[in-house]
């Protein structure tokens, strides 16, 4: 969707760099790094970046107030909104970055519209079933638990319309709206915890809680932002269900398979080790949490960008793009992962203390299972764009198989580095799956979802 020259800052970046003498092997790429693509990922980035360095603050404010056990158990209810995430992946979110970008007019606002109304629903149907699952569960004595799983009931709700009116953002180019939306949900959120740090009411729900508020108040706000896509008019919620369904029934199967690949591990361990344990992984996790700037900004950023490049330049423009993808990205992620690997034990004690020290030995690998994440995330990103979503689910089929054969092992035998061991080998056989599939796939036509 074309910005208004009011809403392009780009435009004066790539007047300076014109007017900026330099040899002229370097202005190809000044160019290249200036112009609206570019700027647009710069602003995603910046999305990104706003969302992790949250996390990251987050997670350091509660492991420092309260026990690891306590931690590990925030860390679980984290992970199981990532769960719902990746159910939401397939139904509404991604089918709008995909379908979305293809439209235009009343047809997009209708599309739009009636997927809006989906996930109003799927949000209503994770209240009532974390509701009556963290009921059962603490009726049955599991009074640890329990009382997690019913938090997700507010901020798994609220926390889903806030990201799909954030990811939304990106379907329409409105890459500042959706960094302003999450910068509102990030204050909230720091703000609550602050107010409870001073209050002595710090716990794992209340961070949970407090994801929640954040979100409650974006979610307001983006409502108010996104008002040009709302119609009431020929809504088709039965047609728009079917329609994200045949596309997103893969994505989901795969989003799912790939939660449980790559963050299943720390619920084994609550669960075979202890949840301290899990409250280990999670301090372990936050130190390369940055990559996740880099991973989440390549999903929301690039799937829009790889539906409309397919759809115009085939399978030769995807490849460019894919290709340009990596070049960028790469030396970041290598300088991030490379760096908490050499100074594990440093930055570890400069976070939080003695409390998690012990644990700085795992960084490395832990960094090694990242990096494998990262080699394949682009890739998996125009899989699911283009969309060819089969080889995803059925790479992360085969990683969530490895979970509960070998991976079951390592934990047993090793603990907590098993459990990471195991992360890295499921990184490993995704994305081998992924690239096999794409040195194979087809010079043109469209592939089979």
């Amino acid at each position: 969707m074309t910005q208004s020259p009011r809403q392009r800052p780009a435009d004066y970046l790539r007047a300076a760099v014109a007017q900026t003498p330099m040899p002229g092997g370097l202005r190809p790429v000044a160019e290249l790094l200036s112009s609206d693509s570019a700027f647009q990922g710069y602003l995603a980035a910046f999305d990104q970046g706003t969302i992790s360095l949250t996390n990251f603050a987050a997670s350091i404010i509660l492991a420092r107030a309260i026990s690891p056990t306590e931690f590990g158990m925030y860390g679980v209810g984290f992970l199981l909104l990532l769960l719902l995430r990746a159910v939401q992946e397939g139904l509404t979110v991604q089918p709008l970055n995909a379908i979305g970008p293809t439209l235009e007019g009343d047809e997009y606002r209708r599309y739009a519209s009636s997927t809006a109304v989906l996930q109003l629903i799927l949000s209503a149907l994770t209240a009532l079933g974390a509701f009556a699952l963290g009921w059962v569960l603490t009726a049955t004595g599991n009074d640890v638990a329990g009382p997690t799983v019913a938090a997700m009931a507010f901020v798994g709700s609220v926390w889903q319309i806030q990201e799909f009116l954030r990811r939304g953002f990106y379907a329409r180019g409105r890459v500042g709206a959706a960094a302003l939306n999450t910068g509102l949900a990030s204050l909230v959120r720091l703000g609550v915890l602050v107010l409870m740090v001073h209050g002595g009411g710090l716990s794992a729900r209340a961070g949970l809680d407090a994801i929640a508020y954040g979100s409650l108040a974006a979610g307001v706000v983006g409502v108010i932002q996104f008002s040009e896509s709302w119609t009431r008019a020929g809504l088709d919620v039965r047609g728009v269900l079917r329609t994200n369904w045949s596309f997103g029934r893969w994505v989901s199967g795969g989003s799912i398979a790939n939660w449980a690949a790559l963050e299943i591990y720390p619920i084994l361990s609550a669960g075979m080790i202890s949840f301290a344990a899990a409250g280990a992984l999670r301090a372990l996790q936050n130190l390369v949490a940055p990559i996740h700037v880099l991973l989440r900004t390549l999903e929301t950023y690039l799937t829009p960008r790889a539906a409309r490049r397919f759809k115009v330049g085939g399978w030769g423009g995807l490849r460019a793009l894919l290709s340009r993808v990596y070049w960028l990205s790469v030396l970041p992620a290598i300088a991030l992962l490379a760096g908490v690997s050499l100074f594990p034990a440093p930055l570890m004690r400069l976070l939080y203390g003695e409390k998690y020290a012990g644990y700085s030995g795992m960084l490395p690998l832990l960094a090694l299972a990242y990096g494998l994440w990262f080699a394949y995330a682009p890739l998996q990103a125009c899989f699911k764009a283009i969309p060819w979503t089969r080889p995803v689910f059925l790479a992360n089929a085969l990683a969530t198989l490895s979970i509960f054969t070998i991976g079951l092992l390592a934990i047993h035998f090793f603990g907590l580095a098993g459990a990471i061991g195991g992360q890295a080998l499921n990184g490993l056989l995704i994305g081998a799956v992924l690239w096999i599939v794409w040195w194979r796939a087809p010079r043109q036509g469209a592939p089979a979802a």
